[in-house]
Order: structure tokens, then sequence, then C-alpha cells
């Protein structure tokens, strides 16, 4: 994916570099562009306006751009009669599309800022194209101008036109040639100084525009298209800013910590933040923008999301981007992923792992502003938050206000009712729009929770008859979870929907879905257990380990425990007759029936060893939020996805030392 420049600049000498006999450029496709350094709109900034216009452009590649002029043109014909709004997937997988009439580009599935749109007719000395509403209008006059030349000889030629508007500085056109233009201002100088324009006797004064590539051009974005090359070898995700950073640049200076390293990265520009997502976080320039896709992975966020009105640093979307980043990469490397994926028939199975992974973003849509200064638009009886906020350690308390909040207002009847049923909308939703957009899709659904957002999917698949999807969940990760401690103030336990009832005390909940997972870092101080709801037994026995992944073995069988012991199986996933030793048991059958009723393999809970020396508040912190980041996670979520079903097979487990805290 490191060569992406260069293909872009190959499509351009393709479409631009043959002449015709009489110097104007060949007609080819037309390249369109986006900006990415300064958006047009920030979600959820109603009060955001640009202050100054785009400068960076990036192009399409050659497939959006055949579609987009395609629609285009449709467009353009029938505007006048049905002004049918028209929009065209675009990029990786199609997660984008393009509003034509609007000439705007956004996400297809999640809120995020949009770009301006232009069509690549006219293009400036840096090789951007000219505004859309500029274009048309050069355009026009560029027709006159062409019809002039092909007319009479004996009748004077057209070569300058007046806007019908002021364009910045400029207010008229001049026709050098059939490529050549100069963009001018007023001519103080009259006919004299139009004369000396056009016999090249005086300096231009305005600014020289190409239509289509010039050689000069094609020169400048090679170098350009190098210097990229250069800067991505080190790696795609080493580009892409990771949401722990932020525990490294905001926590150290709530407690009074010196700042880390990497303390500089919030203060990023916040055009500067969107525009390395947006260059970075996607392959744009495959042959085949959409992939087929066989199983669709809905990722749901938990507390802090409110910090991203603040720092657009913190940004789910982008989160989600490192995870399939992450997932695609590993696919690549790992022919034993490949191998589990060739069985089901697919073309292009060495490169498409066939999975795809969407972001849902709920906590902007259920109100309780934690803005200190906002007031209280729910209830405008009540104060906002800022005014019952004490002042002492006022940086700790609105990031705890941000981020904690949240799990109070779960807590808080009313507040769950409507957090609930706007994570079951979104879903329904997100999951709807891919259908439409995919109309073959027929394959697995699965739900990614992280945090609170877990506990919130805990919830909707347990209460189905309230919170109604409109699909079946294949498997369900719990990432980061609380839902265990929460179930266990709530005096209920786990099981399966296959169960049968039981005459206790406690109340049971049984979500629906194939197969749980609850994975977590064992220095995550959010995480909590749930195999001990499901089988009280199974509290003595070390949670499953997530294998290490090796670049050149795929998911390594080999990993490090916590213990420091190294193991010689993939741990939760044990072949069957294989003998337990080294403080390991079996098992018993009844309680691996119950385990497998909730997930295939035996096991639901997972975890993540830490590294070393990882025992700060600022691990602590860091192991609740980089989840998304962890090519473990990807790697192990892949395999699970993957994998096929099996069949009756033992359990083996390692006892628990009660003396560690694993």
């Amino acid at each position: 994916m490191y060569l992406r420049p260069l293909v872009r600049v190959v499509f351009v000498q393709k479409c631009f570099l043959s002449t015709a006999a009489g110097g104007s450029v060949s007609k080819g496709p037309t390249l369109w562009y986006h900006a990415s350094d300064v958006p047009l709109t920030k979600p959820y900034d109603s009060k955001y306006k640009p202050s100054k216009p785009a400068e960076k452009f990036v192009k399409f590649s050659a497939s959006d751009c055949r579609r987009l002029e395609g629609a285009f043109q449709k467009w353009s014909k029938s505007q006048k009669e049905t002004k049918e709004l028209t929009s065209v997937p675009v990029n990786e997988d199609f997660l984008f599309e393009v509003n034509i009439p609007k000439m705007v580009l956004k996400p297809t599935y999640w809120r995020g800022p949009t770009y301006e749109v232009r069509r690549g007719i006219w293009m400036n000395a840096n090789n951007n194209p000219l505004a859309y509403e500029l274009t048309a209008e050069i355009e026009r006059f560029y027709a006159k101008m062409d019809s002039s030349l092909e007319g009479d000889k004996e009748q004077e030629k057209q070569d300058l036109f007046r806007f019908t508007q002021p364009y910045g500085k400029h207010r008229m056109v001049l026709f050098v040639d059939k490529t050549t233009a100069y963009l001018l201002p007023d001519l103080k100088g009259g006919e004299l100084q139009l004369k000396l324009l056009r016999t090249n006797l005086i300096p231009p004064m305005g600014d020289k525009i190409t239509r289509g590539s010039s050689s000069n051009h094609l020169t400048d974005a090679a170098a350009s298209a190098k210097r990229t090359i250069e800067n991505e070898i080190q790696g795609t995700t080493k580009q892409l800013g990771k949401l722990s950073d932020l525990i490294s640049w905001e926590l150290p200076s709530v407690f009074g910590m010196p700042d880390s390293k990497d303390s500089t990265k919030g203060n990023d520009d916040d055009s500067d933040v969107f525009k390395r997502e947006i260059e970075t976080d996607y392959d744009n320039d495959a042959t085949t923008p959409q992939r087929d896709v066989k199983h669709l992975v809905l990722c749901v966020h938990g507390i802090g999301q409110n910090l991203g009105k603040k720092y657009e640093y913190v940004n789910f979307a982008h989160t989600v981007n490192i995870l399939r980043t992450n997932m695609k990469k590993l696919y690549m490397e790992s022919g034993k992923l490949q191998k589990m994926n060739r069985g089901d028939g697919s073309s292009d199975w060495r490169e498409n792992c066939n999975v795809q992974v969407l972001p849902i973003s709920w906590r902007h849509t259920v109100g309780f502003q934690t803005d200190a200064t906002q007031p209280n638009k729910e209830n405008p009886e009540l104060p906002p938050l800022g005014d019952i906020t004490l002042n002492g350690v006022l940086g700790l308390r609105r990031l705890l206000g941000d981020i904690a909040l949240d799990i109070l207002l779960y807590g808080e009847p009313y507040y769950r009712k409507r957090i609930l049923d706007e994570v079951k909308k979104h879903l329904n939703d997100t999951y709807n729009l891919f259908k439409e957009r995919n109309p073959g899709f027929g394959g697995e659904v699965h739900l990614i929770g992280h945090s609170l957002g877990s506990l919130i999917l805990f919830d909707i698949l347990c209460e189905q008859d309230d919170f109604k999807l409109d699909f079946d969940v294949k498997n369900f990760y719990s990432i980061g979870s609380p839902t265990g401690v929460f179930k266990l103030i709530q005096r209920t336990k786990i099981g399966s929907k296959q169960d049968e009832p039981e005459e206790t005390s406690t109340s049971f909940q049984k979500p629906k879905c194939e197969n749980l997972y609850n994975l977590f870092h064992v220095c995550d101080p959010i995480s909590y257990r749930m195999e001990p709801l499901v089988e009280l037994s199974m509290a003595q026995y070390q949670a499953a380990n997530i294998s290490h992944w090796s670049a050149g073995d795929g998911i390594a069988s080999r990993v490090l425990e916590f213990g420091g012991s190294i193991l010689k199986d993939i741990p939760g996933t044990a072949i069957k007759g294989q003998k337990p030793g080294n403080g390991k048991t079996m098992l018993p059958v009844d309680v691996v029936e119950k385990l497998t009723k909730l997930n295939r393999t035996g096991r639901i809970d997972y975890m993540l060893p830490p590294g070393f020396l990882e025992v700060d508040i600022i691990a602590a912190a860091k192991a609740h939020v980089s989840y998304f980041e962890e090519p473990d996670i990807a790697g192990f979520i892949l395999k699970e996805i993957l994998a096929k079903n099996h069949g009756n097979h033992d359990v083996i487990v390692t006892k628990l030392n009660r003396s560690s805290d694993a």
C-alpha cells in the first residue's frame, strides 16, 4: 500500500501526457479531487466555519474518478428537470460518498468532517484543481474562446472574459491558448496593458492556470510521490494517531506529573488531526474499491467520547480505522488466517479477509451536557454541570466529568433506556444502510463493545424483546468491560438461552449471541471477569491468554503468560485428548458444557498479559483505552471470526495463583 502515490502519477500520465497535433490536451478521464487539510464542517460542532480555503487536495482513484464523472454528467443533464441528488460511493470499501450537487465528501456510516470536492479541469500552479464555481465559469468562457478560434479568420478572436462575480482578487480570465490562461485582477492600464500581456512583453500580473496537467506538474507529482513513499515506509499504523496518546499528554498534567515525550501531540491543530486521518487511514487506490464482505463487525464505544468535543484526537471512527487496518495487515502476513478463509470460495482469499469493521457512536445523541459553560438545554430549570463543580483539582474534575459521568448516566433509569434505545437505533440503521449499499451481503454480523459500550450491548442482547435488533449476532466481543461487576451488584448470573430455568434467588441474563468473548488487559482497572458468573468454580482458574502476534508465523503458538511461563498451546482452544501438566487441569464435563453453550471454545474470559513494569497509573489508564490499537486483539478477533465451529473438546485450564493479581 506504500506505492499508492506512484499509482496516482501513472494515472495522470495516461490521462494527460498525450497531446493532439494542435497542442491541446487529449480527452481523457477527468480527475476528481477532495480537500484534506481544511474541513468544510466538523462533527458535533455546529459553530465551526473554515478559517481559510483548502490548499491540499488528494486525487480519487481511477475507478472513483470514472464513476464520479459519469454521475456528474448525468446529473448535469437532468438537474433542471428532476433536481435529483446524486450520491456516489467512493474510497476504500466505499466508506465515503460524494454528494455531486454539493460537491462534498462525507463518511457513509458515521458522522465525521466533510471536505470540498473538485473536478480537475483547470489546475493552478500547485497542480491543485480550481473551485467548482470558478471552474464552471471558466469553462463557459473557454467554450466561447474555442468557438471564436474555429470561426471566421477575419473575426476578432475573443480571449478575455470578465467574471460575473469576483473570486478573491480575480476579476477576469485571459486565455493564452487552449491549455493555458491567467486569472487577472482589474486591468488598470486598459487596452495597452492588455496588448502587452498578449505579446508577453510584460510579466503576467495574474495567476497562471492550466487545463489538465503539464509535464512540469507530473515531475512535481512524481517527486511528491517519492517523498510520500519514504514517509510511509515506516508503516501505516505508526502514522495513525492513537487514543492512548491522550493519556500521555492529558493525564500527567491532571496529576501534576512531568509530561511524557508524547505530550506535544495534544497541541496539534484541529485540521492537522483530521488531515492525518483522511490521508493515512484508508487505502483509496485499490483496484477494486469495494471488497466482498462476509462478516460485518459493528463497534460500540464506551465512556469518554464527550472528550471528542474538546480533543478531536478522541475520535472513535479513527480508532476503529486502526483496528480495521491491523486486521488487514495481519491477514496479509498470515498464511494460517488465509487458509482458514480459503474454504469459503472467495476468489480473492489471499488478500481479502472478508471482514468489514464500522464504528457506532452514540454519546452525542443522548444529551446531558458535561461542558462546564453550556446551559442545561434539556432542563432549563436545573443548573449546568459547571455550576455544581468544585474548583479544587479542576482539571481532574473536568476529565472525570467527561468520562466517569457516562457510567452514572447508565445507572439512572431514564438515561439507561435512552442510551439503549439510541444504541439499538444506531446499530439497526448502520446495518440496514450497509445492506442497502451491499445488496449481496448475506453474511454474519458481529458486535464489539468497549468499556461501557460492552455493558450496553450485553443488556441489548439480553433484552431483545424491548430492544430488538434487525439481525442475529454471531460473536459478541466484550472488551475492557465492567459488565462483570455490574451484574454482581445486580445479583445476576450469566446463562445461555439453552439453559433450563432454575429455582434460585438470583436472576439470570442470557445474551442472544452464538459466542460471548470477554477480552481484557490484566492492568485494566475497569475490566472484570465473567466466567465465575456463569460457573462459580471458574474463579479458581486463570483466564485464557490472548496469543501474541508473530509477523513470521501469523498468530504464534507460543505466548508469554503473566506468570512468566511459556505455554505450548493456544489457550482456550485445547485439542481433544491433550494431557494436562505443569499445574494445568481439565475442566469437568458439566462445566465445559455450561461454557460451550456461551462460547464454542469453552472459554469466555481472555486476557492480554502486561508488558514489563506496567504498574503505574499511566499504564493502567492506557490499558483501558488501547485495545483497538493492539495487533494481538485484532489478530484474536479475526481468528475467531474466521474459525469454524468446533465439536466437543477438552478444555485445559491453569489453576489461579491467589497470591497474584492475574
